[in-house]
């Protein structure tokens, strides 16, 4: 686990090497163990390294046996004894997993990535080719972005301070990933908040060579099989689930596991327990409402972990929000990121790996949302109002949240303006949207309809079309991008066995039916472990690891923000939307919509704040049409 940065010029220079330098500078937090870098006539490329696997013999940029070849790699790569085994031939110098990229990239070239299991981001320069192949792996779990300089350089790295801190590239702000962040609460998988940085998409890989860049996608997710038997899908699904766990466990250094009493990370810490000794639980206690410490407890104990937690007390919300923007170099609003970073902190004080849950919502229905679309699918709006109609109900005694969940459910479903969907797809869509047409009209900022997103709103779409979106689109962009910034602003790796590929791939193929029903949620998961849980986190329903927002907008300092950046018409956001149109989507805005506005009131002010400094860099708050006609199509 690891950062890495790379530049291609016509002729690397000792401006292009200072550069690179700043480059794995402003990434070190992602390899605090040592740095390295390797020239060539036409690349530089760098590396930060978190040694994790072969602490003596791991050191990146990895040459190839003739140095012709060059690889900076950030990831692991689960199984790769294994893969090392099939490579006959090939003479390793190295026990790391690295040099079995350069094995593979020597027998197949781009092809190796269908051979290549687990998460990473790496970038291979081919000095015979004069060509570089970035690839990013399946489900987005390691981050990779690229752009061309005001040179032509062609630039890469882990995160965007990467490639903004080489001083080659003035940032243009995309209009468009406003429209999405306020949608979403984050930009999309496949791009970034700027016009002239591009995301490279999951599943994909890019060539750049002779000036041009092709981008390419290797992996699609798996077709649903819905005749698979249910019983031999439980048997199959807890085989592969162990093999993806036991594969996770390989490190030279002590792993821990993250585990909030939900089912997904107490079904991971259960196996990790069976598979190692003295393994170190780590859990966030929220305390009221949003506390889950008794589940996690119960399920430390049961499964003999050296149990830690870190309690709420004492968050400085302002030192956070502020942090975040630095964390994240983007607008991002799930809130739970403040928590996430850090558990993440606490964690690495122990461990430098962690296992994680993350994905299991994704393969399994564990949405609270899912329901509501399949009375939707059931019973038409009947059904949906007869499922809001209980939630009310249920939600009765509880007024302050009435408000914030309860109303803003029949307002996504479009109860509250009469809209009609084509499809529960289409009403997924819908209800993942945190700010409305309406909304973003007032607002000023224009709708980005596919941000990246496979469009099928006009082909029949099914339930198994909202779990694969989720997995797609929501998974990369929100989930899993919060746990690499949170976790590598630390220096520490996590692991997610739900997404070994494949096991994913095999939860994927599976219909929806197997996972979720009007009535219960990750049907499989509770059929394959529930007799292992303990009784109340087997009886328990999903709360999700969020944050007390209500708590957080009452307190008087980050009144005081919303004072500055939202109702001061001078504040910098109000070069990105429109004061008078924010002003009339407060005062009807839910605590979801209030805080999304906040995060990008605060980073608006934050990147002008960079903006004025000496040693910043300057931002441009222009439309994208400028930047595509500097840098051409990057897509």
């Amino acid at each position: 686990m690891c950062g890495i940065a790379g530049i291609v010029a016509e002729s690397v220079s000792l401006h292009h090497r200072v550069a690179l330098r700043h480059m794995t500078d402003a990434i070190a937090h992602r390899g605090p163990d040592g740095e390295g870098h390797q020239f060539f006539r036409r690349c530089a490329l760098g590396h930060r390294r978190l040694a994790i696997i072969d602490l003596s013999g791991g050191e990146q940029p990895m040459l190839s046996s003739d140095n012709q070849v060059a690889v900076s790699f950030n990831g692991e790569i689960y199984g790769y004894k294994d893969c090392r085994r099939e490579l006959h031939g090939y003479r390793f110098k190295t026990q790391s997993d690295t040099e079995v990229i350069l094995a593979l990239y020597d027998r197949y070239d781009s092809d190796a990535l269908k051979h290549l299991p687990g998460m990473f981001a790496f970038a291979i320069w081919d000095d015979r080719k004069q060509s570089l192949l970035c690839a990013r792996d399946r489900f987005g779990e390691k981050p990779l972005y690229y752009a061309i300089g005001k040179g032509g350089e062609f630039l890469f790295a882990s995160e965007i301070k990467g490639i903004l801190a080489s001083g080659l590239v003035e940032p243009i702000l995309d209009t468009r990933a406003i429209a999405r962040y306020l949608q979403r609460q984050c930009v999309s998988a496949g791009q970034s908040i700027y016009a002239n940085i591009k995301a490279l998409p999951p599943g994909h890989y890019l060539r750049y060579r002779d000036g041009t860049v092709e981008v390419t996608r290797y992996w699609s997710l798996p077709e649903v099989e819905t005749d698979i038997d249910g019983a031999e899908a439980v048997e199959q699904f807890r085989a592969l689930l162990l093999k993806a766990v036991r594969r996770q466990l390989v490190a030279d250094v002590p792993i821990g596991a993250f585990l909030s009493g939900g089912l997904d990370s107490s079904t991971i810490c259960l196996l990790a327990s069976i598979l190692t000794s003295g393994l170190r639980s780590f859990s966030f206690d929220f305390e009221g409402d949003h506390s889950e410490i008794i589940y996690a407890r119960t399920a430390a104990e049961a499964y003999g972990t050296q149990h830690i937690e870190l309690a709420a007390q004492g968050i400085n919300i302002i030192d956070q929000l502020w942090r975040m923007q630095r964390v994240y170099d983007e607008p991002f609003a799930d809130s739970s990121n403040i928590p996430t970073y850090l558990l993440c902190g606490e964690a690495r004080r122990h461990v430098k790996v962690i296992l994680t849950g993350d994905g299991g919502d994704e393969l399994f229905g564990g949405y609270g949302w899912y329901k509501p679309l399949l009375w939707m699918a059931k019973e038409g709006r009947v059904g949906l109002l007869r499922w809001i109609a209980a939630r009310m109900i249920n939600r009765f005694s509880h007024l302050a949240r009435v408000h914030g969940a309860v109303a803003r459910e029949l307002r996504i479903m479009g109860l509250g303006y009469g809209r009609r969907y084509s499809s529960v797809l289409d009403a997924h869509r819908g209800q993942m949207s945190i700010f409305d047409q309406r909304d973003l009209s007032q607002l000023g900022v224009a709708e980005e309809r596919s941000n990246g997103v496979p469009d099928t709103t006009n082909a029949p779409a099914t339930m198994d079309d909202v779990l694969r979106s989720d997995a797609e689109d929501y998974m990369p962009a929100d989930i899993l991008t919060k746990i690499d910034r949170a976790s590598m602003a630390h220096g520490l790796e996590l692991r997610a066995p739900f997404l070994d590929v494949e096991f994913a791939s095999f939860c994927l193929s599976l219909p929806y039916r197997l996972k979720v029903s009007t009535s219960e949620d990750k049907i499989i998961l509770r059929q394959a472990f529930s007799a292992q849980w303990p009784a109340s986190i087997r009886s328990r329903s999903k709360q999700g690891f969020g944050a007390p927002l209500t708590r957080w907008l009452q307190d008087p300092a980050v009144r005081e923000l919303e004072r500055r950046f939202l109702e001061n018409s001078s504040a910098p956001v109000y070069e990105v939307v429109s004061y008078d149109g924010t002003q009339e989507v407060l005062r009807r805005s839910t605590l979801m919509q209030r805080w999304t506005l906040l995060v990008l009131a605060i980073w608006t002010a934050q990147v002008r704040n960079q903006s004025r400094s000496a040693s910043g860099h300057k931002f441009s708050f222009r439309t994208p049409t400028d930047a595509r006609a500097m840098i051409g199509d990057l897509r």
